[in-house]
């Protein structure tokens, strides 16, 4: 029984180590966060109840987001806004429609009210070759965030990157920790956990 213990609180003590290694690493908000289709770094959250031409919203090398309708959404995970967080929020969008189309972007979670809002008007054609980069003010507090930039009309459009400015002094707000911190903390815990374990075994 000892043995096994000892095992068990070995095996937790490794796990916890090597896990965190392998953590993607946070991305820069103050450089071009760059969409791609690897899931660990962006989700593509689609409306159930709207579609485009019957696909769902998707990456695509051409536009950035592809296929966007109204109530779709693209996760940035893991956005680092350093210690001061953010004062500028810019996204590359390209758009070919008559009229105009709407954005808006959360922090942290999906159903959290938009801290911006972008209304944007013929760019020259959808794909990203005809983007422009469009800036709204912005107060996003430091540390690493998820970003949600949802489609919040039926004009739909694409977009390959966003991007924030640092901003000049903190910016009030909770601060999310940094997912390497987390992993250290949970590292700690468990070496902690682990050496009690170890010395309640020794000490029977």
């Amino acid at each position: 029984m000892k043995k096994t213990l000892v095992a068990l609180l070995t095996l937790v003590l490794l796990c916890t180590l090597v896990v965190p290694a392998f953590a993607a690493d946070p991305k820069n908000a103050f450089e071009n966060v760059v969409m791609n289709g690897n899931e660990d770094e962006f989700g593509y959250l689609a409306n159930p109840e709207s579609k485009r031409n019957g696909k769902n919203i998707s990456y695509m090398e051409a536009y950035g987001c592809g296929n966007g309708a109204k109530g779709d959404m693209v996760q940035f995970k893991n956005v680092d806004f350093g210690k001061n967080g953010a004062k500028e929020m810019t996204i590359f969008f390209s758009y070919g429609g008559d009229k105009e189309t709407t954005i808006a972007a959360h922090l942290d979670s999906k159903d959290a009210a938009p801290f911006a809002t972008f209304t944007i008007t013929n760019t020259g054609g959808w794909d990203k070759t005809k983007a422009k980069e469009f800036t709204k003010a912005v107060k996003v507090p430091a540390g690493i965030h998820d970003v949600f930039v949802e489609f919040t009309n039926e004009e739909s459009g694409s977009f390959s990157y966003i991007r924030f400015a640092e901003a000049d002094a903190p910016v009030a707000g909770t601060s999310a920790p940094a997912t390497a911190d987390m992993g250290v903390i949970a590292s700690l815990a468990a070496i902690v956990t682990s050496a009690a374990g170890f010395v309640a075994l020794k000490k029977r």
